[in-house]
């Protein structure tokens, strides 16, 4: 994260979250300027000075600009928003660009979203593949339903790209603020995302463009920023960006050992989601964390893709979160971390007696070391 040094459109201090590599770099920034101030006017581009990035130029790429327009109309209450993409660049180290058009020169004030991936061309460096996760809309009732052929996001260990398609909401819940949470989504991603729409009934010449919020795994947009129209045949609304995930960037503590996977894999229809397990050498603690859909099973070994070499066979107990039964709602099951093989074997035991492997797991155990 940094603060910009100075800009020629009168904007003050802009804050930016960052990810910076040798080839490209991930900027996210939201601040608004006025085209009424005298800084705005004179500028033919944009410019926003910046501490020195890693890259020295970039490829154009888009970042959203807006403007607000809201008022009644025989005493109903209208939104009329509008905005459209603009061209950006980094044209040295020091200097972000962003093009400048006439269309927003009589408003009083633009917000711009900087959510954007600048690459450098002539760059060499070790590509990098991101997993492509499909995003699950889940609301009350169902009411609030996503396209789920283009709602989805790339992630990547400190930023993600994402894209939302609207697809329809209950007629009961057409009036009132929408929030979702959004399955498969990571949960440390927050950011103010426009949300984009072919009608903008009070400029032909431009798209409607509101602003909805990702934060925790949640999806909001609130009723006054849905623009009119919003509910039409071939509106298509939609919503992406290039978003900064809050990674922490401090290193790991000293001596401890993570094993970290999309699913471990133990037979044809049986794995352990998100699987992540850490141990310390203090006190010999593991955390685990995951999610499993196993029925009609009281043991499972898992075969996971690695294994850091200086993990050690342990046993360990923990408690998780049940998904079915008659009520029972924590489950006690037994994991037995073996390192007799290239990869190891975790192999989980259900303990409650319910012949039941389905649950949500995150919880730290004390970690009993095993001889083999």
């Amino acid at each position: 994260m940094f603060n910009s040094t100075g800009n020629n459109i009168g904007a003050g201090v802009i804050q930016f979250k960052d990810v910076q590599e040798s080839n490209y770099i991930v900027l996210n920034a939201k601040f608004t300027c006025s085209p009424q101030s005298a800084e705005y006017q004179a500028a033919e581009v944009l410019e926003i000075k910046v501490p020195a990035l890693s890259i020295a130029r970039s490829t154009i790429a888009g970042v959203v600009a807006r403007y607000k327009e809201r008022g009644t109309s025989y005493g109903y209450p209208y939104v009329r928003d509008g905005g459209t993409v603009l061209k950006s660049w980094v044209k040295d180290a020091n200097t972000l660009c962003i093009e400048k058009l006439s269309c927003f020169n009589d408003k009083q004030e633009i917000i711009i979203y900087i959510q954007t991936l600048y690459c450098m061309l002539g760059q060499g460096g070790n590509a990098s593949k991101g997993k492509e996760k499909r995003i699950t809309c889940v609301s009350e009732d169902s009411y609030l339903r996503l396209d789920t052929s283009y709602t989805f996001c790339v992630v990547f260990p400190k930023w993600i790209f994402y894209h939302m398609m609207y697809g329809s909401c209950s007629w009961a819940y057409r009036n009132l603020d929408w929030e979702a949470f959004l399955d498969g989504l990571p949960e440390d991603v927050t950011a103010d995302v426009p949300v984009i729409a072919s009608y903008n009934y009070g400029n032909d010449k431009l798209g409607g463009i509101t602003e909805s919020r990702l934060e925790g795994g949640y999806w909001m947009l609130p009723k006054d920023e849905r623009g009119d129209g919003f509910e039409n045949t071939g509106n298509y609304v939609f919503s992406f960006g290039y978003l900064v995930r809050d990674f922490d960037a401090t290193p790991d503590v000293p001596g401890r050992l993570r094993l970290a996977q999309e699913a471990l894999n133990g037979g044809q229809y049986e794995t352990f989601r998100d699987f992540d397990l850490e141990l310390v050498p203090s006190l010999a603690l593991a955390a685990c964390s995951g999610t499993t859909g196993i029925y009609s099973k009281s043991t499972v070994t898992f075969i996971p893709e690695s294994r850091p070499a200086e993990i050690p066979a342990f046993d360990a107990f923990f408690l998780d979160n049940f998904n079915g039964g008659q009520g029972l709602s924590i489950q006690l099951v037994k994991m037995e971390y073996r390192t007799d093989t290239a990869t190891g074997t975790i192999k989980v035991d259900d303990l409650s007696g319910m012949n039941n492997l389905s649950f949500k797991m995150f919880d730290t155990a004390v970690a009993m070391a095993i001889t083999e």
